[in-house]
C-alpha cells in the first residue's frame, strides 16, 4: 500500500511537470522580434485590445495590439489583423499569401466569424450573402479558383479548400515569375557580352565584312533576347568575318558566355 501511494505521488508530480511544460509553450512575440514565454492571458475583449504574459519569475508584462506581432494561447496562434474597423486580434486558421482568421463578431465571445487577408494587406470577411459574387471578385487573380467558385464547385462550406487552392495558384505564379526573372537575367548577361564584342567591332577600322559582322551580331543578340537558339551557320559566318579582323579572342569570350 505504501509503495502504491508513492507511485501515485510520483505520477501526480509527473502530470504537474507535463502540465507546466505545456503551459510554457504559450508565448508573445513583440513587434521588436522578442519572444516572451509564459502564461498568456488575452485582454482583447475590451476596446484596449492587449495581451498579458506572466513569465516564470511571476513578472507580468502587458503589450498592446500595436506592440504585438503574434501570441499563442491554448494551442492557438493569434495575430493583429487590420480591418475597416481598425485592428483586432484574430485566431489564425490557415496561413499563406491568403491567410484565414477566425474573429469574434460584435457582441459575441466565440470566434465564429471568418476573415480573409492577403499578404498585400487587402482583406474581407467571408460573406454569408452573395458569396459567389464577392469571392470571385476578391480572388480574381486566379481565374481557375474564381471560376470554380462561380460554378459552385467551391462554396462557403469548402472555404478551407478555397484558401488552399488560391495559395497553390499564387505559389505557382510566384515560382513561374521567379524562373522568368532568372531567365531574363541570364539572357541579359549573355547579351552584355555581345554588346562588348559589338563595340569592339565598331571601334575597329574598316575591314572586309565589317557591316556583315555587325548585322550578324545584332541578329544573335535578338535571338538571345527572345530565348531562341543561335544557329551554327550564323556563328560560323561570324567567326570567318572576325578572324580577318583579329577579333577571334574577343568572339570566343562572347561564345563562352553563350554556352553557359
Amino acid at each position: 500500500m505504501k509503495n502504491f501511494s508513492v507511485l501515485h505521488i510520483l505520477l501526480f508530480f509527473l502530470i504537474m511537470l507535463v502540465y507546466q511544460c505545456a503551459k510554457a509553450q504559450d508565448y508573445v512575440v513583440t513587434t521588436k522580434g522578442d519572444t516572451i514565454q509564459g502564461e498568456v492571458k488575452p485582454l482583447a475583449y475590451g476596446p484596449e485590445k492587449k495581451v498579458q504574459v506572466t513569465t516564470a519569475d511571476k513578472k507580468k508584462n502587458i503589450y498592446s495590439i500595436f506592440q504585438t506581432r503574434a501570441f499563442r494561447f491554448r494551442d492557438e496562434v493569434y495575430q493583429p489583423v487590420r480591418t475597416d474597423r481598425g485592428y483586432v486580434f484574430m485566431k489564425l486558421i490557415r496561413s499563406g499569401y491568403l491567410s484565414m482568421f477566425a474573429f469574434q463578431p460584435e457582441n459575441q465571445v466565440s470566434f465564429d466569424g471568418l476573415y480573409l487577408q492577403k499578404r498585400d494587406g487587402t482583406g474581407m470577411e467571408v460573406p454569408n450573402l452573395a458569396f459567389k459574387k464577392q469571392m470571385t471578385k476578391f480572388l480574381a487573380e486566379c481565374e481557375n479558383v474564381a471560376s470554380r467558385i462561380e460554378s459552385g464547385d467551391l462554396s462557403k462550406k469548402s472555404i478551407d479548400q478555397v484558401v488552399d487552392e488560391y495559395n497553390k495558384c499564387i505559389d505557382a505564379r510566384t515560382a513561374d515569375h521567379g524562373k522568368a526573372i532568372a531567365q531574363l537575367e541570364v539572357r541579359s548577361k549573355k547579351i552584355n557580352a555581345w554588346d562588348v564584342l559589338e563595340d569592339k567591332v565598331k571601334a575597329k577600322s574598316d575591314f572586309e565584312g565589317k557591316s556583315d559582322a555587325l548585322e550578324m551580331i545584332a541578329d544573335i543578340k535578338n535571338k538571345i533576347g527572345r530565348g531562341e537558339k543561335v544557329p551554327n551557320f550564323l556563328l560560323e559566318g561570324l567567326k570567318s568575318s572576325l578572324s580577318q579582323a583579329g577579333l577571334s579572342t574577343e568572339l570566343q569570350g562572347a561564345l563562352d558566355d553563350l554556352k553557359n
